[in-house]
């Protein structure tokens, strides 16, 4: 499949996206037993609306065989690590983030890219002084003499550590902007989908996206339910074939203004491209199915 380039989606209205987020919360049924999810979008990570919304169109498009469905929000701040453990004491039922070997061994994946991929490709938000010594950077070797920053449970870490980069962890997802803007780590690997959101709402002007360089591999964002919730399971990932297969994950997805945003502002094209491997994906993940992935470069 030809990738879809970034400028067919000019024309699609972020109006698309808010109408259907408020309007799916008037959807919820007072008889209905609650999803509940960890809601601890902070003043940084916005995009957690973005996955809220997917979940309420696959539990829309699979009403008609599962019937009626709520969601409830549980706000309270808490850790990856953290957020597979309330899912099997039973706090919450259900969570979205980057999949593992070891996470999918510990809790039942939904097994559809709810990021198409694009969780993988990865531009480096960097001091603005540092610019110019970033774009003589030619080689993956010479990134590895420089530090990044990453939250200290994110599988990235292994990714970027495998391919031989020096990486610093925190638990705190704020500080890591902090962090690069005090020049204390050279950089924050962050998703084109996501940099755009967080930058805005971040505010600091002494960064900037670096122009130069972009690393690829292969990831995904999953659902993710307790192995003894299968009914969950089922119904989500009938509601998200469902929509894959009328076209409204896709029209979701380009429609979210973040996404919309990232597409046309950030070129691909004439970055050097790093290419890692990503030693704990699972063998079960669908890469052969290419109408799950976006492909840029």
């Amino acid at each position: 499949m030809a990738p879809i380039k970034p400028s067919i989606m000019i024309f699609i209205r972020p109006l698309t996206f808010v109408v259907f987020f408020f309007s799916s919360l008037t959807s919820m049924s007072l008889n209905a037993q609650p999803i509940k999810y960890i809601d601890n979008t902070d003043s940084v990570d916005k995009h957690g609306a973005y996955f809220i919304s997917v979940l309420k169109l696959a539990l829309e498009k699979s009403k008609v065989k599962y019937g009626d469905y709520a969601i409830e929000g549980v706000p309270v701040a808490m850790r990856q690590e953290r957020q597979f453990k309330s899912i099997e004491s039973g706090l919450i039922d259900l969570m979205w983030t980057v999949t593992s070997t070891r996470r999918e061994e510990n809790a039942l994946a939904i097994r559809i890219p709810l990021l198409k991929g694009l969780i993988g490709h990865r531009v480096l938000v960097i001091n603005k002084t540092k610019e110019a010594s970033f774009a003589n950077i030619k080689s993956l070797a010479q990134l590895a003499e420089l530090s990044a920053i990453q939250g200290h449970d994110w599988p990235d870490v292994y990714v970027l550590e495998n391919a031989g980069l020096k990486v610093e962890k925190t638990i705190s997802h704020s500080s890591m902007y902090k962090l690069v803007a005090g020049n204390i780590v050279d950089y924050f690997p962050r998703s084109l989908l996501e940099v755009i959101e967080e930058m805005e709402s971040n505010g600091d002007d002494s960064l900037i996206i670096d122009p130069h360089h972009l690393l690829v591999y292969p990831s995904a964002i999953y659902f993710f339910v307790t192995k003894q919730n299968k009914q969950l399971a089922e119904r989500i990932k009938f509601g998200l074939k469902a929509a894959l297969a009328d076209g409204s994950f896709d029209t979701h997805f380009y429609a979210y203004p973040g996404h919309s945003k990232a597409l046309q502002q950030i070129p691909v094209d004439n970055r050097i491209i790093f290419r890692l491997e990503n030693p704990i994906m699972s063998n079960s993940t669908p890469i052969q199915d290419k109408s799950l992935w976006l492909n840029l470069n």
